[in-house]
């Protein structure tokens, strides 16, 4: 039974608007802000947020080619110790980065900054969450934003 109630209970908080998941897709260079209003919204459930920053990719290989020689077999050799050397923080970076190409195209989102609904509704273009969440709500409501 606890089962039958937790599912009401998520449908309950998604029929008001309320999303459990949001995903956001993201650069180096957009800042997401308003997270602090979200959190601290009474009676509200706290949303769980996924970052993907995708260009983390981009600078690490970036890092990785710096100041390469035009030798082929040297500068692979160069890539390859190199990429041994990273630390846990960078590979897990590209890691991430990685999955959220992949969630990227799953969803379809072709552009970012991008915030995805628990896995349905896509806004762009905006980098304040809290903006974001009451467009959302807004749609989910049926009145334009």
């Amino acid at each position: 039974m606890l089962f039958a109630g937790s599912v009401a209970q998520a449908a309950s908080q998604l029929a008001a608007g309320h999303p459990r998941l949001i995903e956001l897709f993201i650069s180096s260079d957009m800042p997401i802000t308003g997270m602090a209003v979200i959190s601290s919204a009474p009676g509200r459930p706290t949303p769980y947020l996924q970052t993907y920053n995708l260009d983390s990719i981009q600078r690490i290989e970036t890092q990785l080619s710096e100041g390469l020689t035009a030798d082929p077999k040297q500068s692979k050799q160069v890539v390859l110790h190199r990429f041994q050397q990273l630390n846990e923080d960078d590979r897990a970076r590209m890691q991430q980065a990685a999955i959220g190409l992949a969630k990227a195209v799953q969803y379809g989102v072709d552009r970012y900054p991008a915030m995805v609904f628990d896995g349905g509704a896509v806004i762009y273009g905006v980098t304040d969450i809290h903006e974001a969440l009451l467009r959302y709500q807004q749609w989910r409501e049926g009145r334009q934003p």
